[in-house]
């Protein structure tokens, strides 16, 4: 049966159509790149209002459970804004579909980062001169923009001591 061209190019049209519908959602969901200029853009995005930078890694065993306390306590407090950079390089492709999982099991994909093309020394150095490397680290930021870090797991506690400065 021949197929007309019109029939064609509907089906066309419509594969491109869900073509582009996923690609729109993959990328909203998407690891954005860290780079080392972008925690200043990071925290105005933010525009005022207090957020966590949980600073984590697909090797630390501790950064899961503080993401696991997190999506926890978010679910509780809609006003918990939580920002995720992974240390692991995003352009280790196997190691972005280990974050995205990771970060989709626990519900924190929405505003999630990871190293990008730098150094991990320098886009460490970006996020806090005096930070070592040691994990899990976060930084708790309140409306002014002022931070506060933390290194060490992070529990129920921490978060209503940090998140009400």
């Amino acid at each position: 049966m021949p197929v007309s061209f019109r029939s064609f190019a509907i089906s066309a049209v419509l594969c491109l159509a869900i073509i582009t519908a996923t690609a729109t959602a993959a990328e909203a969901e998407a690891i954005r790149s860290f780079e080392a200029n972008t925690m200043e853009r990071l925290v105005d995005t933010q525009k005022g209002r207090p957020f966590v930078l949980v600073v984590w890694s697909l090797d630390c065993e501790y950064c899961q459970a503080s993401l696991k306390n997190l999506a926890e306590e978010k679910r509780k407090r809609k006003d918990l804004h939580v920002v995720t950079l992974s240390t692991d390089p995003l352009g280790d492709p196997q190691a972005v579909a280990l974050m995205k999982k990771k970060l989709e099991s626990t519900g924190m994909s929405s505003n999630a980062w990871a190293y990008g093309d730098a150094s991990p020394e320098q886009l460490r150095y970006a996020i806090d001169p005096k930070w070592h490397g040691e994990m899990p680290r976060s930084y708790w930021f309140n409306a002014r923009g002022e931070r506060v870090a933390y290194s060490g797991v992070i529990t129920a506690e921490i978060i209503a001591k940090l998140a009400a400065r």
